[in-house]
């Protein structure tokens, strides 16, 4: 049996009652044993690590946290069992890793799940950042009322909460259009449509706005913009408001490019019309200039961007 992780792009919902977590990337496998856990990390390769996950907390309405973390469970052997995902320790303070029962995974099958465990959301960070991990395992069963156990296998996920309104952090951009220029950022894609907006925004009173040209049912566009990094910083992200009537999905997908090259990229497409806060680790080592760019919409959709934050400590 295998056990497939999804690594994950920190993209929380803003202000709609829930911070939902994106999952991204394409799994590789681990073998151990009975199960293997699968994930592609974020830069460009095989990572070997276990699942991190970016979240900022500033703009999100509830004070529940809901870290959904995608499995696929691939059951090779010469029976079925009956799975459950749970907390393999006791998770950190403020931390609700409940049992979630899977039921019959039989041979040859293999089942795609999203997990979800939750937090309490902080009010604040002074430091900035904290990491947390909570220690989940995959159990599998003889019978249908999980008392017969057959074998497991246990792994870690770690999340990263960010308080962006830390004094720890430096501000180092601060982009929300609110003066009616682009403020340095460009559109990509086949002749989209782009520029400032009033019609929907995160900040009064403007947002960027980017319309994919509706040519051929592959025409994506997006967002660009280069952002100097001194290397005296250890960290830095940047954290942003997006939302799309229609998200890229019959050509390569929403992602993220760092420097022209894939970094993120979402395995479930994100709903329509409900903005989003993304949060993305940027490079701190030379160069000091990192690229950024997003495709967000496609075949004559719209999206809007607002209130980026670069922050450094």
């Amino acid at each position: 049996m295998a056990v497939w992780m999804l690594s994950i792009v920190s993209g929380t919902v803003l202000l709609l009652g829930i911070a939902t977590v994106l999952q991204s990337s394409k799994p590789t496998e681990v073998a151990q044993g009975h199960f293997s856990v699968r994930w592609m990390g974020f830069v460009p390769g095989y990572s070997s690590q276990y699942p991190d996950y970016y979240v900022t907390i500033n703009n999100l309405k509830d004070a529940t946290l809901t870290m959904n973390i995608a499995l696929q469970i691939k059951n090779q052997e010469a029976s079925g069992f009956y799975f459950t995902v749970e907390k393999y320790t006791e998770p950190p303070a403020g931390w609700n890793v409940p049992t979630m029962y899977v039921g019959l995974v039989n041979k040859d099958e293999t089942k795609t799940l999203t997990y979800s465990a939750y937090r309490t959301k902080p009010t604040s960070i002074p430091s900035g950042r904290i990491t947390e991990s909570i220690d989940l395992a995959v159990k599998a069963y003889y019978d249908a009322a999980y008392t017969n156990f057959y074998s497991q296998d246990n792994f870690p996920a770690t999340f990263h909460l960010i308080d962006r309104t830390s004094t720890a952090w430096t501000v180092l951009f601060n982009d929300n259009f609110d003066d009616g220029t682009t403020q340095g950022w460009s559109s990509v894609g086949p002749g989209p449509s782009f520029g400032v907006s009033d019609t929907l925004y995160r900040s009064y009173r403007y947002s960027l706005r980017v319309q994919a040209r509706s040519s051929l049912t592959s025409d994506e566009a997006g967002y660009t913009k280069s952002f100097n990094i001194p290397t005296t910083y250890a960290e830095a992200y940047i954290v942003f408001s997006i939302r799309s009537s229609g998200w890229p999905s019959t050509y390569s997908a929403t992602r993220v490019l760092l420097d022209g090259v894939v970094y993120f990229q979402p395995d479930v497409v994100p709903s329509a019309n409900i903005w989003y806060q993304f949060t993305i680790p940027l490079p701190t080592a030379p160069p000091e200039t990192t690229a950024f760019t997003i495709y967000a919409t496609s075949y004559g959709q719209i999206a809007y961007l607002d209130d980026i934050y670069v922050i450094a400590k």
